[in-house]
């Protein structure tokens, strides 16, 4: 079975280069960060994983890729993001206030037709990895191709701080968005979006106070 130095190889020669390119100037493998202005986007690369693999049937080295925007005014609440050498912030797609995946166009078909799970068949944000390796340069390929046609577009679009707080402003109400929408009219010196995150925030953190007291 292909392991994961066999994967990292690939990755380094097909979708490496092309972040060097596009501003990522930390560019790790599997963890890629980029830092503009007070914008840190992230790539990362993930195995689903044996576990995944033994429930759903995708094969265990099968990868997805998760972009994340961190907006380094946001003060971060829960846990700890790691720092780099030179002090640099360095957040997992996961710790950031804009998150997306990018998505397969490649038809697996092939490898996902007999599966139990409708939702496991058409589901597009997992590349499949043959256990022998034989199709990574076509993922790998894929990958770059996706990251380039959607990945990069999304990246560049919320740097824009406006933009980014309309999208945050259309997310499901909650304590969440209205921390993140808060910081970024404080930020944006938007005062009177300020003042309504601000009291948003507050009554929802006295409606969460209100079920555990």
């Amino acid at each position: 079975m292909i392991g994961s130095p066999e994967i990292n190889m690939v990755i380094r020669q097909i979708l490496s280069p092309t972040l060097k390119e596009n501003s990522f100037n930390k560019v790790n493998t599997r963890h890629n960060w980029a830092c503009i202005d007070h914008c840190i986007w992230v790539l990362d690369i993930s195995a689903v994983g044996k576990y995944f693999s033994d429930v759903t049937g995708w094969s265990p080295m099968s990868i997805h890729v998760d972009l994340g925007i961190y907006y380094d005014f946001i003060p971060f609440k829960d846990g700890e993001i790691k720092i780099g050498n030179k002090g640099e912030l360095l957040p997992k797609s996961q710790q950031c206030h804009l998150q997306k995946h990018l998505f397969c166009n490649i038809d697996q078909s092939i490898y996902t037709h007999h599966f139990d799970n409708p939702a496991e068949k058409e589901r597009n944000d997992i590349w499949w990895i043959k256990p022998n390796g034989s199709n990574i340069k076509e993922v790998l390929t894929d990958i770059k191709k996706s990251f380039l046609i959607d990945g990069l577009e999304w990246l560049r679009e919320n740097t824009d701080l406006k933009i980014a707080l309309i999208e945050i402003e259309k997310e499901y109400n909650s304590f969440e968005k209205f921390y993140k929408a808060m910081y970024f009219a404080e930020h944006l010196k938007d005062k009177q979006k300020f003042n309504k995150y601000k009291a948003l925030l507050e009554q929802e953190q006295k409606r969460i106070d209100t079920l555990f007291n």
